[in-house]
């Protein structure tokens, strides 16, 4: 009976070790479902953040797109300008081009263009252009690199300086300046040089 008493006890011993470790066990296993909740959460406060994130992408694409559809067409690219002011006569020319008067609210630049079969501006090549600073200037001296011959129609251009300063980027970053929608191009004559005849 002892024997059977000792077994017994042994038997409630481990049997209290297994409830002792029943409830540890238990909390175990309730311990990872807490885990598997946190987890969840934080899978839904990741999605949640993605589909903020996805919102904020298409805002962004919409406003891309926006911006976008607001950029000048070629027909319209330049910057509008209030006060400007850009004045050449017809002249006879030795290599040079002198540009009467320049008003201007950035640095920029002036070029020289040839006509087109209608009369009108040929852009982009030019045939010489100058940097003007902001403000007023006056008798701007462009040089050209192909001669005029008397009677041609000529353009001067006024830019603004907005790409690399001092480097002519047009087409390109240094754009046209307008003035209320106008583009600030004004036509000249080539005369012929008196001085040669005498």
């Amino acid at each position: 009976m002892t024997r059977f008493l000792n077994l017994f006890a042994v038997i409630l011993v481990l049997a209290g070790c297994s409830a002792a470790d029943g409830p540890s066990q238990i909390e175990s296993s309730v311990e990872p479902s807490e885990d598997a909740a946190a987890e969840n959460a934080t899978t839904e406060d990741a999605a949640a953040e993605n589909a903020t994130t996805e919102d904020t992408a298409d805002k962004d694409t919409a406003d891309e797109d926006t911006a976008k559809d607001a950029q000048p067409t070629e027909d319209e690219e330049g910057v509008d300008q209030k006060n400007v002011k850009l004045v050449i006569k017809d002249q006879p020319t030795a290599g040079q081009i002198v540009v009467e008067e320049v008003a201007t609210a950035r640095d920029g630049w002036v070029s020289i263009h040839k006509s087109n079969e209608a009369g009108d501006i040929e852009l982009p090549d030019s045939l010489g252009q100058a940097r003007v600073d902001s403000g007023d200037s006056e008798n701007i001296i462009v040089d050209l690199w192909e001669a005029p011959y008397p009677e041609e129609k000529l353009w001067v251009l006024l830019h603004i300086d907005s790409g690399e300063r001092g480097i002519y980027e047009f087409p390109g970053a240094d754009v046209a300046v307008k003035k209320e929608g106008e583009t600030m191009a004004r036509s000249f004559y080539i005369q012929e040089d008196t001085e040669e005849d005498e």
